[in-house]
């Protein structure tokens, strides 16, 4: 004896939605990354207070060790890459106003 299935009919009864309306998407801000050179952040530091500052720390002294000092300074604040003579005479620029205007 076969069993048979019974079949069951379910009336569905479509049921639609209203979809919200989409909403608009904020713009985003690219970040854009400049990639400065060694001539950017020779001119970067020459129109910053640094050199003055670490001049005016330094009394416009320093023996080698400062000068050490004053590079990790320029590589922790960003003025990386940079050619260290050229930084150099920046700072040297900068001790001989200190020294002008202290005499």
């Amino acid at each position: 004896m076969k069993k048979e299935a019974a079949e069951t009919t379910v009336k569905t009864k479509k049921v639609t939605r209203k979809r919200p309306a989409k909403k608009a998407l904020k713009p985003v801000a690219k970040r854009v990354v400049k990639i400065m050179t060694v001539d950017d952040n020779l001119k970067k530091l020459a129109a910053s207070r640094v050199p003055s500052k670490f001049v005016k720390e330094h009394e416009g002294t320093w023996d080698h060790a400062g000068w050490l000092q004053f590079l990790d300074i320029l590589k922790t604040k960003g003025y990386d890459p940079i050619d260290p003579d050229r930084a150099g005479l920046i700072l040297e620029d900068a001790k001989a106003k200190y020294l002008a205007k202290k005499s």
